[in-house]
């Protein structure tokens, strides 16, 4: 029976000082997949920082609860982590975060190739991209990896049969639970494509308008889509005929609208409701957008 391969050290360089226990299956083994543990148990770890790192996808599950500052574009914005909960990015992304919390992650690094050749096992169509939600838990995930312990700890003990034959599994329900069909083109091909698939359109307008006074992130959004930032905006603009952030906007506005009409409130705390800075903000927003100021707008909409 064929010995596991350690799987290579990339997480060791994006957690200096963290404990890291890594192998992946066994060669010839179809559904291929390296598995890491990376953990701290202290708080105070500082910086976890990735390079882009070819085009694989990496699938990880917080097995604690954690708290990380995440920047994507360079904008810091508070994660909580709940034991359980998964998070997918491309190892095409780079990655930063603070993490002061203690943590305790697992990695599945899975590539396109071997996800499709399991899709093709189970009967299923090609898988052009892993993509959920954030927040989102997942148990099984999180029982298979947990099953896997044993052999990060002690690779050179570990049935590499059994270790196959997880990694199959966690593939299968990888697949089933977050597969979209299709394969991203190159911008190029945008037009050809026609844009946003509908269920990313969807899913990309569900979550910029789910907390309209929060600072949505791009980079999480096209995430969530299995796309990256710079496709993502292009594909949403060719799709929805604007940009995500003035989609956003407009959907701001439509709030304030309802509440200039249903209430007697102040500009000012509509302004703060609908979460623009001020109202001078929300008034050249409104004004761009509807073709007046909100004050002068909701007086001829009153009468």
């Amino acid at each position: 029976m064929p010995a596991l391969l350690e799987a290579p050290t990339r997480l060791r360089d994006a957690y200096p000082g963290a404990s890291v226990q890594a192998i992946r299956t066994s060669p010839g083994c179809k559904a291929a997949l390296e598995i890491a543990r990376v953990a701290y148990p202290r708080p105070g770890f500082g910086t976890a920082c990735a390079e882009a790192d070819g085009d694989d996808f990496l699938l990880s599950v917080s097995l604690t609860r954690a708290q990380r500052v995440l920047y994507c574009a360079d904008q810091p914005r508070a994660m909580p982590l709940a034991a359980e909960e998964i998070t997918i990015r491309r190892t095409a992304d780079g990655y930063r975060a603070e993490l002061h919390d203690p943590f305790d992650f697992l990695y599945f690094r899975v590539s396109r190739a071997s996800l499709d050749r399991v899709a093709e096992a189970l009967g299923a169509g090609r898988v052009g991209a892993l993509v959920c939600p954030p927040g989102r838990s997942d148990p099984v995930l999180a029982r298979l990896g947990n099953a896997l312990l044993p052999a990060l700890a002690h690779p050179a003990q570990a049935d590499p049969l059994f270790v196959d034959h997880l990694a199959l599994a966690a593939q299968a329900h990888m697949i089933q639970a977050y597969g979209a069909p299709g394969d991203e083109p190159p911008a190029s091909h945008l037009a050809a494509r026609g844009g946003l698939a509908g269920w990313q359109e969807a899913l990309a307008k569900e979550m910029l308008a789910a907390d309209l006074l929060g600072d949505v992130s791009i980079s999480e959004v096209a995430q969530g889509c299995g796309l990256s930032r710079s496709y993502f905006i292009k594909a949403f603009r060719q799709t929805v005929g604007t940009t995500p952030h003035r989609w956003l906007l407009e959907c701001r506005i439509e709030r304030a609208k309802a509440l200039l009409l249903a209430s007697a409130c102040p500009v000012s705390d509509i302004a703060r409701d609908c979460g623009f800075s001020d109202q001078a903000h929300m008034t050249r927003v409104f004004a761009s957008v509807v073709g007046a100021p909100p004050a002068a707008w909701r007086r001829r909409n009153q009468r």
